[in-house]
Parts: structure tokens; C-alpha cells; sequence
């Protein structure tokens, strides 16, 4: 019931914050200037905001370009190539399966990266319907694609290699904090589990990172308001992002040059999509206008999903804190040219 209430107050206050929107947007272009000069706030105490031209590179999916998504094989990649693919971050999403394992997979449902619908003879197999044990069949390669041609579609039984099969979070996270050598890697782990699921995914992912001592490198996301209103409540002591309905009222707030103060968000940062796109001189997210009253009100700035050498150049010099990328090695690339 609890859940039910949390849901009508979060898309009440949803439409409010859209309403409110609506005559801004229409009035109100918002392409950036971009002689607007970048400002520096070195006082920050939020570890997040990066130095300007230097921002983070995460690895989105952990790098699912080079290697199948949120697969151990994708880590090892990432991790085995170290310092050359300039990687700061390690982003991954987590759901919580039937018998509450906290596993990696963005998808709700393990149809559309692998073999699940041949494997269990049905469509819409949910990671919260079947167990780690059950998901062991699945060949998380089966659907990755690379320079056209899918190298580990059909391999099945003895033949998927472990790193390509269904990981927990707890196995990745020891895997990195012990083959990372000196360098201490950040996490940004979002939660795609919803209702009494996700509250249970945020339950044990809580206590992974607690129980690693992580909570200075570890920020959780999550998309749904409810799952966002339970991790403010009961685990105020870890770093999370605004979800959607705080990341629409933060950009009222830019537009109206609000003190996000009063409003005291318990955010410290947003995790927002950019693109180029007509929608831009509208809704422009990248600005440095708005990057410089996140700053300014102690908020970092992470942009997904940063595909393009344009984009990560015009975010670079713009002051983005984070760049979040299926192709980390171009991003660094990208941004060290802009230094």
C-alpha cells in the first residue's frame, strides 16, 4: 500500500513539475551562448564535480561497445586495458532476481541480449521470474554485435564461457577491487528493479558497498521516483542522482535562476541524456549556463549516452563532470585533445 501512495504522490508531483514547465519551454529558447564562460567552484566538497576539461570517462554498460553489456567479459576488458582506455568510472545497471541475487542486466527482461526465449521456450523472461541458478542457461553474447558480425551467437551449454554468463554484483565488484592494482575505480550502479523488487535490490546493494567500504565510490540511480524516495529514507548516508521527477523540477529551477538551496535537494548529481537534436534549443541540457548553476549549487553534471567525438568535445569545454560512454577509449582521447 505504502508503495501505491508513493507512486500517486510522485506522478502528482510529476504533472506539477511538467505544467510548470510547459510555459517555459514555449517562451523561452535555451541554445547557450557559448562564449558564457566557465566557472570554477574548487570549494566543492562534492567529489563528483570534476576539474574543468577533465571530466570523468565512464565506461556505460561497462563499455558496451568493445564487449557484451554489464558481462564480466566487458570488465575485463576495461580493467585489462587500464590506464590506455582512460576509464574512470565503471557504470552498470542491477536487478534482483527470484531468489535474491543482486545481478547485472539493463533490460528488464533477458529477451533482447540473449538466448532466454529459445533457452525457456516463452517470451518476457523477467530477471525477477527466474532464479541465478536458472539464468546460468543464457549466453549474455548472443546479441552483441561487433564490426558487423556477432562473434559468440550460438554457443550454448559447456560452450559460453563464464564471463559471458548472467554475474552478480557482488562478483564484479570484488573482481575489479582486486585486479585494479592502485587505482580506485568509482561506480555508479543504477537499479532498474521497481516496486517492492527494487527496494529489495536497493537493500542488498546497500549492503555490498557497505560491507566493501565503498560509499566514497559508489553513487546509485535509479529511474523510478519510488525507488529514489526509499533510498533517501532509509539510506540517506549514500551518494545517489536526481531521479526524473527532481531532474525535471532541477531544470524549472535553472530556468528560473531559483537558489537550489532552499530547496535542499539530497541529490549530488544528475545523470541526464544529451543529443543534438532541433529539441536542443529548447531543452538544452548541455549549456554551460545550466552546467554552471549545477556547480554553483554543489551538483554534478553525468551525460549519457556520449557516443559522438562532437559531443564529448562541446561537453568537454562546456564543464561536464562526467562523460558516460559506450566507447571510453575515444572519449579520453577526445578529452585530452581539448586540454
Amino acid at each position: 500500500m505504502s508503495a501505491i501512495i508513493l507512486t500517486i504522490k510522485n506522478i502528482f508531483h510529476a504533472a506539477v513539475a511538467v505544467v510548470m514547465l510547459i510555459p517555459i519551454m514555449l517562451t523561452m529558447g535555451d541554445a547557450g551562448d557559448p562564449n558564457t564562460p566557465v566557472e570554477a567552484y574548487p570549494d566543492s566538497a562534492n567529489p563528483y564535480i570534476s576539474e574543468y576539461l577533465d571530466p570523468d570517462i565512464s565506461a556505460h554498460r561497462s563499455g558496451a561497445g568493445l564487449a557484451p553489456q554489464n558481462t564480466l567479459m566487458a570488465f575485463e576488458n576495461i580493467i585489462e586495458q587500464g590506464n590506455s582506455l582512460g576509464v574512470d568510472t565503471l557504470e552498470f545497471d542491477v536487478q534482483i532476481t527470484k531468489d535474491g541475487e543482486l545481478v547485472l542486466l539493463h533490460n528488464l527482461t533477458y529477451d533482447d541480449t540473449s538466448n532466454a526465449v529459445e533457452a525457456f521456450g516463452r517470451k518476457n523472461i523477467f530477471v525477477s521470474s527466474v532464479t541465478l541458478e536458472e539464468a546460468q542457461v543464457l549466453n549474455l553474447g548472443e546479441n552483441f554485435k561487433l564490426d558487423g558480425e556477432y562473434p559468440y551467437r550460438g554457443l550454448r551449454g559447456d560452450d559460453i564461457p563464464y564471463n559471458l554468463k548472467v554475474v552478480t554484483c557482488d562478483e564484479i565488484i570484488d573482481y575489479v577491487e582486486a585486479n585494479s592494482g592502485d587505482k580506485e575505480y568509482k561506480y555508479v550502479i543504477e537499479i532498474k528493479s521497481i516496486g517492492i523488487s527494487g527496494m529489495k535490490a536497493v537493500d542488498k546493494l546497500y549492503s555490498i558497498i557497505t560491507e566493501r567500504g565503498l560509499q566514497d565510490r559508489a553513487i546509485w540511480s535509479t529511474f523510478s521516483p519510488d525507488i529514489s524516495t526509499y533510498m533517501k529514507i532509509k539510506y540517506p548516508d549514500m551518494s545517489r542522482t536526481a531521479d526524473a521527477i527532481e531532474a525535471i523540477q532541477f531544470y524549472f529551477y535553472y530556468r528560473m535562476n531559483w537558489n537550489l538551496q532552499d530547496v535542499s535537494p539530497s541529490y549530488v548529481a544528475l545523470q541526464i541524456p544529451y543529443g543534438s537534436s532541433a529539441l536542443d534549443n529548447i531543452i538544452n541540457l548541455g549549456t554551460r549556463e545550466m552546467l554552471n548553476y549545477a556547480h554553483k549549487n554543489d551538483i554534478a553534471v553525468q551525460y549519457w549516452t556520449i557516443n559522438s567525438e562532437e559531443e564529448v568535445k562541446l561537453l568537454t569545454e562546456n564543464g561536464a563532470d562526467c562523460i558516460m560512454t559506450d566507447y571510453p577509449q575515444m572519449a579520453y582521447e577526445v578529452v585530452q585533445s581539448c586540454k
